[in-house]
């Protein structure tokens, strides 16, 4: 193959629990040799990956790419989550897109967290399926369970060249909460700024999580993952309607909201959860993230710290600027202001994953700065305010203040 010579991709539909065959075997299969493969975020780390030679590229780094990129095995190129179907259908066709699916009668239908799936199959010359048992009565998604995870998913309209069997275990589970004083504090704090009836979305993690736990009053949910967490909201009678997301991460109760008569859980691909202009329209908006860095005028940090990419933009961009034009709504930045001995407010983020322009509040354990209609001077001084009390004077110093 020359140097100018386009290889043929192979894209595998992502998220927890999504299909990790050996690429090799995918593009025989196919008909194709030498494929570029793309990845998405992705839970666990496959075998192949520590061996294969073929150039492997991922738009969101994340637990399962992690150590690969560090390594130099996987290319991690920067992608919103809103931006892939469009690059699907265009720059990053696939030849071949390998899906979880499951046999239903009239065809095959999608399993798992829709994500991009749906546009991965759509906009590829060839499908490959990874097949899912048939969904059984059992509780969908827990260990030993025939059937896939999630409820019946959209028949899948494209040209399926082979199937393989599922041999791959369900991914493990996100860690429990292990939150500490300051993260209690950051979660109560944020909650006291979410009015009742908001729809809100929350990044994984300690920090969300402590968020959602401390929610007290009724609220909506639209979220690009939701986790165990959501059923704890549920089950204190503060969840309003159907939530909606791209991806689910969490264990047999969290499934089962997406079955019965009225689902308490809707899973849409991220082309519906992550499209700006529909975000932006909801009243009420109020997005709960988290970050590595925040610079002195706003600016957000998500992707790499030390030079290390610890992960991709994803949905953070989408929902922090959505939320700040929603009408009522407030795009919220979450953290701890220390990461070991290091600031994590600091005078210039090392990346910026979200502008400055789409960020109203960044809370840490310290208080509240809210940095609407104000400039970049004003800005510096009230995050200062929520620095670790050690590392003000050295900020402050930067900000000639």
């Amino acid at each position: 193959m020359t140097s100018s010579t386009v290889r043929p991709r192979l894209v595998m539909a992502d998220g927890p629990d999504g299909p990790l065959p050996d690429p090799a075997t995918v593009a025989a299969l196919a008909g194709f040799d030498d494929p570029e493969v793309i990845l998405g975020w992705i839970v666990r780390t496959p075998a192949w990956l520590a061996t294969t030679a073929l150039p492997v590229t991922t738009l969101q780094t994340g637990p399962g790419t992690r150590a690969a990129v560090a390594a130099g095995r996987v290319r991690p190129v920067t992608s919103r989550l809103s931006a892939v179907p469009r690059l699907l259908a265009g720059r990053l066709r696939p030849a071949v897109a390998v899906v979880a699916a499951y046999p239903d009668g009239k065809g095959w239908r999608l399993a798992g967290s829709p994500a991009w799936a749906g546009t991965a199959a759509r906009c590829a010359d060839a499908v490959v399926i990874e097949r899912w048992p048939a969904p059984s009565s059992s509780s969908p998604g827990s260990p030993g369970s025939p059937g896939p995870p999630g409820p019946p998913g959209p028949f899948l309209d494209a040209s399926v060249v082979a199937v393989l069997d599922r041999t791959d275990p369900l991914d493990p589970l996100p860690p429990a909460n292990r939150a500490g004083p300051e993260h209690r504090r950051i979660g109560e704090l944020v909650a006291g700024l979410i009015p009742e009836g908001a729809t809100i979305q929350w990044g994984p993690g300690v920090i969300g999580a402590s968020v959602v736990e401390a929610v007290t009053s009724p609220v909506r949910v639209r979220s690009g993952l939701v986790t165990d967490e959501l059923v704890a909201l549920s089950r204190r009678g503060l969840l309003i309607g159907a939530a909606e997301a791209a991806y689910l991460w969490g264990g047999p109760d969290l499934w089962e909201m997406t079955g019965g008569r009225t689902p308490l859980l809707s899973l849409l691909g991220v082309e519906h959860t992550h499209d700006l202009t529909a975000l932006s329209a909801i009243e009420g908006l109020v997005a709960i993230n988290t970050a590595l860095q925040v610079g002195l005028d706003g600016a957000v940090n998500v992707e790499k710290v030390g030079g290390r990419v610890v992960a991709g933009p994803g949905g953070h961009p989408d929902f922090c600027a959505a939320a700040s034009r929603s009408p009522g709504g407030l795009s919220i930045v979450a953290l701890p202001s220390t990461a070991g001995d290091r600031s994590t407010i600091v005078a210039t983020p090392e990346v910026v994953s979200t502008p400055r322009s789409d960020v109203d509040v960044v809370v840490t354990e310290h208080g509240v700065a809210d940095l609407r209609h104000l400039d970049d001077r004003e800005r510096a001084v009230r995050l200062i305010s929520v620095a670790a009390p050690e590392h003000r004077p050295a900020l402050q110093s930067v900000a000639s203040l």
